[in-house]
């Protein structure tokens, strides 16, 4: 049997631990002996070395829990490798992790690839647009960064990934991409797994800035009239097409606008959140928010027109959503209402835009309509949605100086 590691000098100094070991019979039970939280165990093929290590605050180890005040007990090999001194030294050094707290195993860094399909799980409950998010993992960030480990990559990494999108992709795609990334390392660094998210210091996608798009009185009127064209072309071929749902594209459009409210909170609403305060009073309850904060939005004249209509219209009477649609439904029939009606560069949530625009040019107080779309403050709303009425203002005080100074 190969001799244990024996330090030189001080032969006395370990005679405890000598004596400990020599007293031991050849071929033990089952569990090893302790002295002083080291152990050893003898069996057929040898002796093995044990460390009792006590968890004042608990812990966990080898994938078990441990409570407050506990301990483990933990394998270190042959006794042959390991000096009394070495023993003692590591004893001490795992017993001052535990007592703070500190995790006794190496923490093995996962893989991005790892990482993002345990966040993808966990997310899949609360992400309002989950495909689109997992999408986004798996088509884009997972090829290029799935074998790294989290605390591998590095900004040059990022900054090379965001050049080689960006040769195939628009800027705004790029951006959402990127967004995905970072909510997936900010987690990663919540959860003290890396101390830095790398994108922070990562270059930004050219381009990609926020879109400001508005629907002027006459481009609304051309989209209203467009979706009349289609509703009517529908009717005829109702025959050819009898599954089809129809009768909602015109309502779909007119509510958006004058509600204000997203796509996918239209597309939650049941006839329950419909509530009538009084007579001339009706509020919708929006509980699908992107926030997960539910509010109040009061009803224009002619939304409540639009639930009159809603009703007329035949449905399932399982589904008790106005909009009884599905997402891939709604976008189909808006790509092709956007192409029919010949306007450049529209979509649905440049309605939304409008909707706050208008609120805000006929003196609305900004926190009135931050709170009518959803915001929990009023600085998203110059950003994203409205043009400042005070810069119109402006523009109105200007041209009143130099007419003064021209005339």
């Amino acid at each position: 049997m190969q001799q244990p590691k024996r330090p030189a000098g001080r032969p006395r100094r370990f005679s405890e631990f000598d004596r400990f070991e020599a007293e031991l019979p050849n071929v033990m039970a089952k569990r090893p002996k302790y002295l002083h939280g080291i152990g050893l165990f003898k069996g057929a093929t040898g002796c093995t070395v044990w460390l009792k290590i006590r968890l004042p605050h608990g812990g966990s180890y080898n994938g078990r829990m441990v409570p407050a005040g506990g301990s483990v007990e933990i394998k270190k090999g042959k006794r042959s490798s390991w000096t009394w001194q070495e023993l003692i030294q590591e004893r001490d050094r795992l017993q001052r992790l535990a007592d703070h707290g500190e995790p006794l195993e190496a923490v093995q860094m996962p893989s991005f690839a790892t990482y993002a399909a345990e966040w993808l799980d966990r997310k899949k409950t609360m992400l309002k647009s989950f495909g689109v998010t997992q999408g986004n993992v798996n088509r884009s960030l997972i090829p290029a960064f799935g074998k790294m480990a989290l605390d591998a990559i590095a900004v040059g990494d990022v900054n090379r990934w965001i050049g080689n999108q960006r040769a195939t992709l628009k800027p705004a795609t790029v951006q959402r991409e990127l967004n995905t990334f970072n909510a997936i390392m900010n987690d990663a660094v919540k959860n003290g797994l890396i101390d830095r998210n790398p994108a922070t210091l990562a270059d930004k996608p050219k381009g990609a800035e926020a879109r400001q798009r508005f629907i002027t009185a006459e481009e609304y009127n051309v989209i209203l009239a467009t979706c009349d064209r289609i509703e009517w072309e529908q009717e005829e071929r109702r025959e050819q097409t009898p599954h089809r749902i129809r009768g909602w594209l015109r309502h779909f459009i007119a509510w958006a606008y004058n509600s204000g409210m997203r796509r996918a909170e239209i597309l939650a609403l049941r006839w329950e959140n419909i509530r009538e305060v009084d007579q001339d009073h009706t509020v919708v309850e929006v509980l699908n928010t992107k926030s997960n904060k539910s509010r109040f939005v009061s009803c224009t004249p002619e939304m409540k027109a639009i639930l009159a209509a809603l009703r007329e219209l035949p449905r399932d009477p399982e589904d008790d959503r106005l909009f009884p649609l599905s997402m891939a439904t709604l976008k189909r029939n808006l790509r092709a209402l956007w192409k029919a009606t010949g306007l450049k560069d529209v979509r649905l949530h440049d309605l939304r835009r409008s909707h706050a625009t208008i609120l805000m040019s006929n003196g609305i107080d900004p926190r009135t309509i931050a709170g009518r779309l959803g915001h929990s403050g009023t600085a998203m709303l110059a950003k994203h949605y409205a043009v400042d009425r005070g810069d119109k203002e402006a523009a109105a005080r200007f041209a009143e100086a130099t007419e003064v100074r021209l005339s």
